[in-house]
């Protein structure tokens, strides 16, 4: 068996493997959004009628407020279309509401339902909607097309902040399902259907995943996930994250560490060369979503479970340190044809850029 990769061979892999978000399934269902509905598209006429005639921000307020109490939906539509998010209204309504006695609620879609925290919202949301419209209506009113322009327009900004939260909990969901395909047991099982859902716990430290669970733990699991550049503080929050997890690992299991796996991936991580080394090289092991069999390798070997892994033949090479550490629990076939998207062809459970099945055929 051999020892780890040094930092330079652990990045020239990184990148070797490096997430393409731009044609991932996850990543492409956020970057088209959804046709405006008819009932949307009459109401943000409304109000852009209501400005052309010369009316308040209290009189376009007021005719927002018929709008959310049929929809309180159309609400995040007009946050998009004046370029907020479901958070900044919020905290903008916090500040500028402070002392005042007004509890704004969690949500931007139940601002109406107390007529004193609308009575603020509402003409926050006009004066803005003024902003954005008023040089867009000889362009704009009664024009479907227009508006739907400005829909697609403002839409990635809107998304962004979702789409952020959301990824960052991708990586942790596809090992989840790979690992529930496969019978491994882990902890939160809730990953496979919920990627949100809470983290284990091992000794006050928060992993994404861990196998078998956390009372018992063989593999840890910490994930991230950067399509974007980050810059140094977020790959070093990530790295400090990393280290804090493998210093506990080592002093509560001296006789049995577990391995700590760092799922990490997407070219934001490459903004920061020396904190992707420290987290390649603080874990014991690291995939990426084109690597996801190694956490399977990784999980059934520590679980003492046979495990076949088939690879590409140009991978063998490229993953021979990684393969001759799993040992013998861990078997490796080349495929002899092209990787496919359907899990039968060959059998097993595709995983990346392998397929894996338990067991040795």
């Amino acid at each position: 068996m051999t020892g780890p990769e040094t930092a330079a061979e652990r990045v020239a892999e990184f990148r070797a493997h490096v997430w393409d978000h731009t044609i991932d399934p996850f990543q492409l269902r956020f970057d088209t959004p959804p046709p405006l509905s008819q009932d949307a598209w009459r109401a943000l006429n409304d109000l852009v009628t209501a400005l052309s005639n010369g009316e308040s921000d209290e009189q376009v307020a007021a005719k927002l407020l018929v709008a959310v109490r049929e929809n309180p939906d159309f609400i995040l539509t007009v946050l998009q279309f004046i370029g907020s998010t479901r958070n900044k209204i919020l905290t903008d309504l916090r500040a500028s509401t402070a002392g005042q006695n007004l509890r704004i609620p969690q949500s931007p879609t139940t601002l109406h339902r107390n007529a004193a925290v609308w009575a603020v919202a509402g003409l926050y949301i006009a004066l803005r909607f003024r902003q954005v419209f008023t040089p867009l209506m000889p362009l704009i009113r009664g024009r479907r097309h227009a508006l739907e322009t400005l829909n697609r327009a403002t839409w990635p900004g809107w998304i962004r902040q979702e789409r952020a939260k959301r990824q960052g909990h991708e990586a942790e969901n596809r090992l989840a399902i790979l690992l529930l395909a496969l019978g491994i047991p882990f902890e939160p099982v809730e990953k496979a259907e919920n990627p949100l859902a809470q983290d284990a716990q091992v000794n006050e430290i928060s992993f994404d995943l861990v196998v078998p669970s956390r009372n018992a733990p063989l593999l840890c699991v910490k994930s991230t996930l950067h399509s974007s550049n980050i810059g140094q503080y977020g790959t070093s929050k990530d790295l400090l994250e990393v280290r804090a997890a493998a210093d506990m690992l080592r002093e509560n299991f001296p006789a049995n560490p577990p391995t700590l796996l760092a799922m990490i991936d997407g070219v934001g991580c490459l903004s920061n060369r020396a904190g992707l080394e420290g987290i390649l090289t603080t874990a014991n092991e690291f995939c990426q979503f084109k690597t996801l069999w190694k956490a399977a390798a990784i999980a059934a070997r520590r679980l003492g479970r046979e495990i076949t892994i088939k690879l590409p033949e140009e991978h063998l090479e490229s993953h021979r340190a990684f393969l001759s550490r799993c040992g013998a629990m861990v078997r490796v076939e080349t495929l002899d044809e092209p990787l496919q998207p359907a899990p039968d062809t060959p059998p097993g459970t595709q995983a990346g850029e392998g397929f894996v099945l338990m067991g040795h055929q």
